[in-house]
């Protein structure tokens, strides 16, 4: 489905966006929607490496630094 939307905006984006059309070949309505569509793909990107970010220092402390699987495997047999 469809939408129309008015959008006000400086003249020089206007001008920015009828030479993209033109210099893409594309109506201006599929410049802006590609536009959109990349810069989203950006913020989910970002949206994801945050939640990482937050999740990386999450298990930190768990395990002793003293502790790599050397340690482990001689405490097999103790």
């Amino acid at each position: 489905m469809t939408v129309r939307k008015n959008f006000t905006m400086p003249e020089s984006s206007v001008y920015d966006l009828e030479e993209l059309s033109r210099l893409l070949n594309k109506k201006q309505s599929q410049v802006i929607q590609e536009l959109i569509e990349e810069r989203m793909k950006k913020v989910e990107k970002q949206k994801k490496l945050d939640s990482l970010a937050k999740m990386s220092g999450m298990f930190s402390g768990l395990i002793p630094e003293h502790v790599d699987m050397q340690w482990i495997k001689s405490q097999d047999g103790h």
